[in-house]
């Protein structure tokens, strides 16, 4: 076990990825990015389509190596201790995300597969220059990404896709222990079986 994260560990920074943001197998990716004033408009504008729009998650979602992903604009940082509130001349984009597998084949992903969302994210940014060709895209990402100060992750060994297969197999798992005490040998053996076939793509 050690061996494997210690290889995975190897290829991440290999790749540019701060060990700092990995946790096994949950990556962190944190990025800000100056908005141009048009964005102030652009980008509520652009989070209310989202919201609204029936289908306007459901690639994001088929991408099921993707924890989470959040965008929101930023136009101050609230009081911390001694340090008092600050008001941001120029808006940020405050986007946060937590995967597995690689960084070049998320960033990939975004571009390739989500082309059109990217220009919405990060049209109204500075310096943005388009989700393609990818490679200027993923130098862009590189140049206002943060490492994360704190990361957690409650399954690090586990997967997104392992994560919700065992979500899915478990009420099924725990109906048939219920029943097991009252099952003969030959009927739970038969219902241990149907188990296995209609969870095959769970397991």
């Amino acid at each position: 076990m050690l061996r494997v994260k210690a290889g995975r560990t190897a290829s991440l920074a290999a790749s540019g990825t701060s060990v700092r943001n990995v946790d096994g197998e949950a990556v962190a990716l944190t990025v800000f990015s100056t908005v141009k004033r048009w964005g102030l408009l652009e980008l509520p504008l652009f989070f209310l389509f989202i919201r609204r729009g029936k289908n306007s998650l459901r690639t994001l979602k088929q991408l099921s190596f993707i924890h989470a992903a959040r965008w929101s604009l930023v136009r101050r940082l609230p009081a911390n201790g001694a340090q008092p509130e600050v008001r941001l001349r120029f808006p940020h984009l405050y986007f946060e995300s937590n995967f597995n597998g690689g960084w070049e084949e998320y960033i990939d992903a975004f571009s390739y597969v989500l082309t059109l969302g990217m220009w919405g994210f990060w049209g109204s940014s500075y310096g943005f220059p388009n989700a393609l060709p990818s490679g200027p895209f993923k130098q862009y990402i590189r140049d206002n990404e943060f490492d994360a100060s704190h990361y957690y992750a409650a399954y690090p060994e586990a997967t997104t896709t392992v994560v919700l297969s065992a979500l899915e197999i478990a009420p099924k798992v725990e109906a048939l222990w219920d029943q097991a005490h009252s099952m003969s040998a030959e009927q739970f053996h038969a219902a241990w079986q149907a188990l296995l076939t209609d969870g095959q793509s769970c397991l």
